[in-house]
């Protein structure tokens, strides 16, 4: 394994409970105890890689509980992070040299290292079932995924669906859970959100109350855990050997999506989708570009590029232009998906379903457009130059609103305004303290550099527009 390669991984020490906690499996090692351990990839789903990892190497089928994020790796060396789990059928024939270690016989001559003591039991009180509900913290605990399995049970069986005991989960945290659960029938997927998207439960349930052709069927909701249940939705995430026909779909009904969400904005804002609207957005102009500014201060080296105090503030008048246009255009503001890439949709020969709305807003329409486009390009890049045949099937369903010469002002500007809407999509930009994370202000200086491009960009299709 090469450098990089070692260094794109994290190793998980990990705390696999049964029976509610009081019991520990560990590896015996000579007259110690260890933990067992797997070995992940760093950018890939955790909680899914955990469980598969411990099904391979231990042969046993467990479930992430939370996990606890270590401290920054230094030269070549993995990152070592800690995994609490339960085991989920707890009379599982065990293999050689592991074994069931009750939580209360534990002492600091078990383990090799004094502190390995202290780091298992706080854990095991983390995750007692007792605990179950503190601090909204519904998914941590031991019994959880009994409890979810046993309230989806009471919700599909009139249904005449039954759960297959398989499954398959995405994300831990106490707060968060995203898991796929099979059944005699079609596959079910469970989510959960805490905070700060807790915004995404109203969000979805109106959303698939106003919309049911363009999102999976909710069957059921638990507002106590901010939790749904949905039916899989049918077909695939589109790529680079998607037929052209299947964008050209995902165009159309993204298109429809946002004019049926026209008359319903009110409720939308209501339901706590986010304000992008071209008004709003230009009173967040300078602030931003401010923050940005002492950001790049912060930089220390180069490549990427710094921008100058001057390049920033230059930026302020694009920006405002693009804006300004888009607000006096008199589009209507329709629905926004601001994450809308390829993992978001499900397109079939006869539908196209739109998921994971924590995103959504309501602004100018073309931004979630400028999206698609890019991720388009991105998947096609040998049919890219086909992008201008998307646009224009899109265009086409805008065309009884407003006349021809405001949607093509309206094309020059979305580019900018997309990537303007989508930094300012949250709130993080303001927050101090999340800003003093490297990766954080990285993150929203290369934003920056690309609203930089971009309004270049615009002040040369404004131009070309002028000289025509």
């Amino acid at each position: 394994m090469n450098k990089k390669e070692q260094t794109d991984l994290d190793v998980y020490s990990l705390i696999i409970t049964r029976r509610g906690a009081s019991e520990l499996l560990c590896l015996l090692d000579g007259p110690y105890s260890t933990l067992p351990s797997v070995e992940i990839r760093r950018w890939e789903r955790t909680a899914e890689q955990i469980n598969a990892a411990v099904y391979r190497q231990l042969k046993i089928e467990a479930y992430c509980l939370s996990t606890c994020l270590p401290t920054s790796p230094t030269g070549a060396s993995p990152a070592i992070c800690l995994c609490a789990m339960e085991c989920v059928r707890p009379e599982t024939v065990l293999l050689p040299k592991m074994r069931w270690v009750s939580a209360n016989s534990l002492a600091e001559t078990s383990f090799l290292h004094s502190t390995t003591l202290a780091t298992i039991q706080n854990v095991l009180r983390m995750v007692r079932p007792d605990r179950r509900g503190e601090n909204g913290e519904y998914f941590g605990t031991s019994g959880s995924l009994r409890e979810i399995s046993e309230w989806i049970r009471a919700h599909v069986g009139p249904l005449n669906l039954r759960l297959t005991g398989q499954f398959q989960q995405l994300t831990v945290s106490p707060h968060f859970c995203l898991m796929r659960f099979e059944t005699n029938g079609p596959a079910l997927w469970f989510k959960a959100v805490g905070e700060p998207n807790t915004r995404e439960f109203t969000i979805s349930r109106n959303l698939a109350e106003l919309f049911p052709d363009f999102l999976p069927q909710v069957l059921a909701v638990c507002p106590q855990w901010n939790a749904w249940l949905m039916t899989e939705a049918v077909g695939v995430a589109p790529d680079a050997s998607s037929g052209f026909s299947a964008w050209r779909a995902i165009v159309d009904r993204l298109a429809e999506l946002q004019t049926d969400s026209v008359p319903c904005l009110e409720i939308l804002l209501a339901a706590g989708c986010r304000n992008s609207s071209a008004e709003f957005l230009l009173n967040l102009v300078d602030e931003f570009l401010a923050v940005m500014e002492e950001l790049m201060t912060r930089q220390h080296g180069t490549p990427p590029p710094v921008l100058t105090r001057h390049e920033i503030i230059a930026l302020a008048n694009p920006l405002k232009d693009a804006l300004s246009l888009l607000a006096e255009s008199l589009v209507p503001n329709a629905l926004n998906h601001l994450d809308l890439n390829p993992g978001n949709i499900r397109v079939s020969a006869d539908q196209c379903v739109f998921l994971d709305w924590a995103e959504a807003a309501v602004g100018p329409p073309f931004l979630t457009l400028e999206y698609l486009l890019e991720h388009f390009r991105q998947c096609c890049p040998t049919i890219a130059q086909r992008r201008a045949q998307l646009t224009g099937r899109y265009m086409n369903h805008w065309r009884p609103y407003v006349a021809e010469n405001v949607l093509s002002q309206c094309l020059r500007a979305s580019p900018l305004a997309a990537v303007f809407a989508y930094a300012v999509s949250n709130d993080i930009w303001r927050n101090n303290v999340q800003l003093t994370n490297p990766q954080t202000a990285g993150y929203f200086r290369s934003l920056t550099r690309r609203i930089s491009r971009e309004a270049s960009a615009f002040a040369q299709r404004s131009s070309q527009c002028l000289s025509q």
